[in-house]
């Protein structure tokens, strides 16, 4: 009865840590657009906190203007462009916003 009640609650997620999705940029990229759309399709409502930036495919996917990925929510995060600050402060910003 208790795992009945848990799969009827709807999760608020929110993902952070990856450069960006929809993305083929690296391995942690992949895994989040994974589970991040798989979590959608069960119901529950998903945010990816995506870096601002360039992204390694070329230009013209460089901060992308869309907001919603198949389901998933994207919020783009400034950030300094330059190696290792990158890391700390957009997930310091992704941590605050929540």
């Amino acid at each position: 009865m208790m795992n009945e009640k848990a799969n009827k609650k709807k999760l608020k997620i929110a993902m952070l840590g990856q450069k960006r999705i929809p993305s083929r940029e690296g391995g942690i990229e992949i895994v989040v657009e994974e589970l991040s759309t798989r979590m959608v399709v069960l119901g529950h409502q998903v945010t990816c906190y995506n870096r601002k930036g360039h992204h390694v495919s070329g230009k013209e996917f460089d901060d992308s203007a869309s907001s919603e990925y198949k389901g998933v929510r994207l919020k783009s995060v400034c950030t300094i462009d330059k190696k290792g600050a990158r890391d700390i402060i957009g997930s310091t910003k992704k941590t605050y916003d929540n």
